[in-house]
């Protein structure tokens, strides 16, 4: 059993490595329709909301495709906080599926990984 755990650690560990080596270009949010060609690209607010401006905020995330075969494309999104301090992901969304997500008033980003050229579209509420 602790051989099972220690070799799950090691593999996350070096998926979370894995996923920050690769630097992706960052977008501002909003960004509508940003086409999505390369394996990961994240989107971050530009400007922090350190003071409570609102009780609660939602980050929205929709992905479109031009694709023929619709039913196979998804991506995976990690919801980031304040340059990586703070992570929650991977979430699995597919074509023209609106993923919503309740935020405090801190700097938050998304980073997208699809294995297909997608449009995404990243917004607060």
């Amino acid at each position: 059993m602790k051989k099972v755990v220690l070799i799950a650690s090691i593999l996350l560990v070096a998926g979370i490595s894995g996923l920050f080596a690769q630097k992706p270009q960052i977008n501002p949010i909003p960004s509508f329709n940003y086409p999505v060609t390369s394996l990961m690209t994240a989107f971050q607010e530009q400007k922090y909301h350190g003071a409570p401006q609102r009780e609660k905020r939602e980050i929205e995330v929709v992905i479109s495709s031009s694709s023929s075969n619709p039913g196979q494309i998804s991506a995976q999104i990690w919801l980031v906080k304040e340059n990586a301090l703070m992570m929650q992901g991977p979430f699995t969304i597919y074509l023209d599926e609106l993923w919503t997500s309740p935020i405090d008033n801190g700097q938050w980003g998304v980073i997208v990984k699809c294995a297909y050229p997608v449009m995404v579209s990243v917004w607060i509420d």
